[in-house]
């Protein structure tokens, strides 16, 4: 930011507030996932049945990470990347007819849905380089 705008506020804007708590909100999906995943296997996990445990891990990490950075003002990327990822996994749920498909799997789409878009508004990610810049 320019230093004739003023100083950067430290307080991040209302979506950036929103994104992370949705973020949050939306590492609970891949969390049950991983969950259901480790129960099924029963502590066996062979051939490339890891590949169930290591995405909704890192599905879980990149969320909360990502709300993280964001609130601190050091990045949005993290967060948006990662629920969009997790949209997108989503919508390929419900459109194969898995486990997203249903009532169930449209509300759970939604929150990282959101979250993507609130992380990507031009507000959040203007004030996130103004705090970047600040340091």
């Amino acid at each position: 930011m320019h230093p004739a705008a003023g100083p950067t506020r430290r307080r991040p804007p209302a979506p950036a507030i929103a994104a992370a708590v949705l973020g949050l909100l939306s590492a609970s999906v891949p969390a049950i996932f991983l969950l259901a995943a480790i129960a099924f296997s029963g502590g066996r996990v062979e051939g490339n049945a890891w590949l169930l445990i290591a995405v909704p891990v890192l599905l879980v990490l990149g969320l909360l990470v990502g709300g993280v950075l964001l609130l601190a003002g050091r990045s949005w990327s993290v967060l948006a990347v990662t629920a969009g990822v997790l949209a997108a996994l989503l919508v390929y749920g419900q459109a194969v007819g898995g486990w997203g498909a249903g009532a169930f799997g449209v509300l759970t789409l939604l929150f990282p849905l959101i979250t993507t878009v609130l992380a990507v508004l031009p507000r959040v990610r203007a004030w996130v380089t103004a705090r970047r810049v600040a340091r």
